[in-house]
């Protein structure tokens, strides 16, 4: 992995098969990606909902980011802020997907982020936040924002959230000789941590409104 790799929200190449069984309609909707990285996620709900005269946000901090989701079209819009305050009126956003960022956030700053979520969520919407479920050092690696919590299942259920597992609870490194094993050993448990996250290597959790 060379030094101009950026991850920019590569994750949803391995999350998408669990998340999208949990993306409702959203025709008509308002969607907001929060820390929509390049923008990839956006871009698989285009292809794969319907969204009729939705809308759909993202919003990220790295201008970098906006900018390069700015020339392919994918949201309607794009704002720079951080997702710790979002930009959203109490009850005005339909489905909320935030993959692969809380963990960059403190406890405590990650705990106000869910709140806000619960603040700006319609009822009958839907939230999904993706993290992994073990302490992963990526910065020396990639040169992103380190990792700064650590969320587990029962973090999240004590916040009202649903939680679903994939793979298992053993970091598979950047670029190691042993990534590609344990990355094997991911599809190979997660039918099993699917049903029990405890043990599994990254987490899928989601909460109706």
């Amino acid at each position: 992995m060379t030094k101009e790799f950026k991850w920019g929200g590569l994750h949803p190449f391995m999350y998408h098969p669990l998340v999208f069984d949990l993306v409702p309609n959203l025709e008509d909707k308002i969607v907001v990606d929060c820390g929509c990285g390049r923008g990839i996620w956006g871009y698989l709900i285009r292809c794969t909902r319907p969204m009729g005269n939705g809308k759909m946000v993202g919003i990220d901090i790295r201008p970098d980011y906006i900018e390069f989701c700015r020339k392919f079209g994918v949201y309607d819009k794009l704002i720079k802020v951080s997702i710790v305050k979002l930009p959203f009126k109490d009850k005005s956003v339909d489905f909320l997907i935030c993959s692969e960022v809380i963990e960059h956030l403190t406890e405590n700053l990650g705990v106000k982020f869910l709140n806000e979520v619960e603040r700006v969520m319609r009822p009958g919407g839907r939230a999904i936040i993706t993290t992994p479920n073990v302490q992963m050092d990526t910065a020396i690696a990639i040169g992103v924002d380190s990792h700064s919590s650590v969320w587990r299942p029962d973090k999240f259920v004590r916040m009202g959230f649903r939680v679903r597992g994939m793979g298992v609870k053993i970091s598979p490194g950047i670029n190691k000789w042993y990534t590609k094993l344990i990355l094997g050993a991911y599809y190979l448990f997660t039918p099993l941590t699917y049903f029990w996250p405890r043990f599994a290597g990254y987490l899928v959790a989601y909460r109706d409104y």
